[in-house]
């Protein structure tokens, strides 16, 4: 009988000492299944366990490579089943948006991690996905001394995302381009991982003739790069599933009765483009509404009646289905995006002194298409620009007489059928 007695007081009291015990111990031994959900780092130990997310917060968790501070939510989705994506890219929201595009059609099929610089990038990446910060260095055309730094910024780079790329063990980098991608492919080789990068520009930027030469394949927005090097796919842009609707926002309202004029100064800000803007908007406004996506590095113009002035816009697809014509810079993600909306476009591109070139390229070849018109920028006054704003939509109705002769490519699945190739390469 008293064994007995024991034998029910222990088996009583057993949920109680079980639960007093290290769930970090006990929950991964007796719950580990193939498709378990979170990964997480206990504060005493470096070594990643599968948890379950409700106990997260019962012994203070830390995310793997991700700040863990809501309060019972579960902020970070694993599969281990799934094989892990790493991709890079940042400095301007032109080398990372694409990446969120691609983020959004493979979802479900892979993990994914993002290595970057604590720019911008930083600020669009979903919290739901983890993100480990690099030093990243830009190369500042011109300035020699501002220039030196750059090997020493770059080699602890290097090894930062190495150290990353180790904890994380990608099976696949997927490299958008830019400086603060660089280390990360010169990293990835370092540990044969298979690079896949895409290249924007009607020119390859530096960082991507060094990435050409590491990366497994090269995609490429314009036909003419495809035949510089046997790596090199002609994709075209990638663009999110939105690009394809016609939805308009509905926290913009304008006169209907007149014609929309998208000015965008870039994720950053065009400062001389806002400069030659802002005192001809009130004489514009007599005959436009205007959307003016200023740039967060800019400071906010007063308000106007049919005048919508914002640092940024997070879904521009919206945008541009309210837009008669846009007038800004020629990057190569904003360009492609008006010309896959089929938006006229007046052009300023940063010249050769301020860049590679790259922007005026661009607009060469949209204005050779007969859909952009090119702007120099060298002695453009405020008053100049208005003349060649009123102008350029005055001829219109020619250039929209051209885009229905022209080809129109997403090359979202495309690169989605390339990633799945290079990872199904490698388990073979």
């Amino acid at each position: 009988m008293l064994r007995a007695a024991i034998l029910i007081g222990l088996f009583n009291t057993f949920p109680l000492l079980l639960a007093n015990f290290s769930w970090s111990i006990l929950y991964p031994l007796t719950h580990f299944v193939k498709n378990a959900s979170i990964f997480v780092q206990n504060e005493r130990s470096a070594r990643p366990r599968v948890i379950h997310a409700q106990n997260c917060q019962r012994f203070k968790a830390d995310v793997r490579f991700l700040e863990y501070k809501t309060n019972k939510k579960i902020i970070l989705t694993y599969n281990i089943s799934m094989k892990t994506i790493c991709f890079t890219g940042g400095g301007t929201l032109g080398h990372v948006m694409p990446n969120l595009y691609l983020m959004e059609e493979l979802r479900g099929k892979y993990n994914f991690c993002y290595i970057g610089s604590d720019g911008i990038e930083k600020t669009k990446i979903p919290k739901d996905i983890p993100y480990h910060i690099i030093p990243a260095v830009k190369l500042v055309r011109g300035k020699i001394f501002s220039n030196l730094k750059i090997p020493f910024v770059l080699i602890k780079a290097i090894f930062a995302a190495k150290a990353a790329l180790k904890k994380i063990s990608p099976a696949l980098v997927f490299s958008k381009g830019g400086y603060v991608s660089l280390p990360v492919c010169i990293a990835a080789r370092m540990l044969h991982i298979p690079i896949l990068a895409h290249e924007s520009d009607y020119s390859f930027g530096l960082a991507n003739k060094i990435i050409l030469k590491l990366c497994t394949k090269m995609c490429v927005n314009f036909k003419n790069l495809e035949k510089k090097n046997k790596k090199i796919v002609y994709t075209g842009p990638i663009f999110a599933k939105s690009f394809d609707k016609l939805d308009k926002p509905n926290d913009i309202k304008l006169n209907t009765n007149k014609p929309t004029l998208l000015i965008l100064c870039g994720s950053l800000g065009a400062k001389s483009i806002n400069e030659l803007v802002t005192p001809i908007i009130d004489d514009l406004l007599t005959r436009f509404n205007i959307i003016h996506i200023y740039g967060k590095n800019n400071t906010p113009p007063p308000t106007r009646t049919n005048y919508i002035a914002l640092p940024f816009y997070d879904d521009m697809a919206k945008l541009y289905n309210v837009a008669d014509f846009m007038l800004g810079r020629s990057g190569a993600g904003v360009s492609s995006e008006c010309f896959y909306k089929q938006i006229p476009m007046l052009l300023i591109p940063l010249e050769n002194s301020s860049s590679r070139g790259d922007q005026v390229l661009n607009a060469k070849y949209y204005a050779d298409l007969k859909v952009a018109k090119l702007i120099h920028q060298q002695n453009l006054t405020p008053e100049k620009l208005k003349d060649e704003i009123i102008s350029f939509y005055s001829d219109i109705k020619n250039y929209n007489a051209s885009y229905p002769h022209l080809q129109k490519i997403n090359g979202r699945q495309k690169v989605v059928g390339l990633i799945a190739d290079l990872l199904n390469k490698k388990s073979g």
